[in-house]
């Protein structure tokens, strides 16, 4: 008769012993949200790789992480090859348990939400490239060199504008109010559906798949959107989210206590995001 392992045969951090040594990818690690991120799996026990298109500030950052062993990463992570290194050093500090594809952008101009004609080819490639590209790559080289004792889990930052479309033209009287470009908004969409895609088709290999959506979160990357008026008015909470609850959410999908938890997102953005 076959026997089921329990969950803390598979995680023994579940049962009190001892976590096996892993190692943690944080892309856009030198951002707002990833930096938070690095820190908190840092603290957890990972060797972390910081990893971010501005080299300098991933080195400075892993080394002002909690513990020993972590390491800063550079490059063009829309790249293949780049991604294929990025890999290989996680994979040198410690089996690979944990990516975390935090890196994204969401142009602006001045805090104006860039519109329709606005958005050349350029741009649009862009953003299709570092949102969606860039996360797909990671995954692609790194899943093979992850264990496949059902310990390893991915988590992909998405965004309520995935599902809810971005706002009307600047002024718009109507509902939804975002600042990001729609560009932004079907990057995120697709990446939602890629979370889903590789939950299924990584889950021979017992690696799950998730992802964070975060409404409004005071980062650089909101620019200089006010954190007051239209915007976080439509928000039930009345604020915007602290970087520190999104890294929250991110842990928890990556520990034991979410090992039947793949395929699905969890929303962090106050109550506002639709839910239909």
């Amino acid at each position: 008769m076959t026997t089921t392992p329990s969950p803390a045969a598979e995680f023994p951090e579940s049962a009190g012993a001892a976590r096996p040594e892993r190692s943690a990818i944080v892309t856009g690690g030198a951002g707002g949200i990833g930096s938070v991120i690095a820190a908190r799996l840092a603290r957890s026990g990972y060797r972390v790789v910081v990893a971010d298109v501005d080299g300098a500030r991933a080195k400075a950052i892993a080394e002002g992480l909690p513990g020993q062993g972590h390491r800063g990463f550079g490059g063009d992570l829309t790249s293949s090859a780049v991604n294929a290194d990025l890999a290989a050093t996680a994979t040198g500090l410690a089996p690979i348990g944990a990516i975390v594809n935090a890196v994204g952008i969401s142009p602006k101009r001045e805090g104006r939400k860039i519109e329709l004609a606005e958005i050349d080819d350029a741009l649009f490639h862009q953003v299709m490239a570092v949102n969606v590209a860039a996360p797909f790559f990671l995954v692609r080289e790194a899943a093979p060199l992850m264990p496949d004792d059902g310990s390893a889990s991915v988590v992909n930052l998405l965004s309520i504008a995935g599902r809810t479309g971005t706002g009307g033209p600047t002024g718009a009287a109507h509902p939804p109010f975002l600042p990001s470009a729609m560009v932004y908004g079907a990057s995120k969409a697709a990446l939602a559906n890629l979370t889903i895609s590789l939950a299924h088709e990584l889950s021979a290999r017992r690696i799950r798949v998730n992802g964070v959506a975060p409404g409004f979160v005071q980062t650089p990357m909101m620019g200089q959107v006010p954190p007051a008026g239209a915007i976080v008015e439509q928000v039930p909470a009345r604020r915007y989210a602290r970087p520190e609850e999104v890294a929250a959410a991110v842990e928890f999908l990556l520990s034991a206590h979410a090992s039947y938890i793949t395929g699905t997102s969890i929303d962090v953005d106050g109550g506002w995001a639709p839910r239909a």
